[in-house]
């Protein structure tokens, strides 16, 4: 059976309050569970209708709580609805739009270094694309002191092995063999 009541007292940081019968003054027990999602926050003075159960530990409560309409007062949708339906017609396709951008840039920058032929050392935005290691000649060394310290960062046992012997602070040979990388490229 449902009622219609008052709230009379709304405790809004707690998210209870009670609610008061119209025909008998009786107080009844509701909590903010007892309303449904995406209607608007309970408020003293707002006409409700209800069905009232047994609870063991509070006694009668609310429950099924609906707000209601009168002429004075038409139905709006609830904010946090409204403003999801708006959003969502908007930002679909800015996300489409900024991943399809993103997926042009990415196959552009890749198609023009793999183009010209030449791995170049970069970092950006924290990602870093490892050079092929150059043929040695007589007059140039193979590989160069970039602040590589650790085996991750290498791309060969050839490079580990360099950084070891000629480049300060690496930190590659955690048992001090002598072999650098041993678990990822010497091993």
């Amino acid at each position: 059976m449902r009622y219609q009541g008052k709230i009379t007292d709304w405790k809004d940081d707690r998210g209870f309050g009670f609610i008061t019968q119209n025909s008998s003054n009786t107080k009844v027990f509701v909590h903010i569970s007892a309303f449904a999602r995406g209607q608007k926050r309970p408020a003293v003075n707002e006409l409700v209708t209800y069905e009232c159960i047994k609870d063991e530990k509070r006694g009668f409560c609310a429950a099924d709580v609906q707000y209601v309409q009168t002429a004075n007062q038409p139905h709006k949708p609830a904010r946090g609805a409204y403003a999801k339906k708006q959003g969502q017609g908007i930002l679909t396709p800015l996300i489409a739009a900024l991943l399809a951008v993103g997926g042009g840039v990415y196959a552009w920058q890749n198609a023009t270094s793999t183009a010209s032929g030449s791995y170049p050392v970069t970092e950006s935005v924290g990602i870093q694309r490892l050079a092929e290691p150059l043929a040695p000649t007589s007059n140039t060394p193979a590989f160069q002191c970039q602040g590589k310290q650790f085996c991750s960062q290498m791309t060969s046992c050839a490079e580990a092995t360099y950084y070891q012997k000629n480049c300060p602070d690496t930190e590659m040979d955690g048992d001090n063999d002598g072999v650098p990388c041993e678990s990822q490229w010497c091993g």
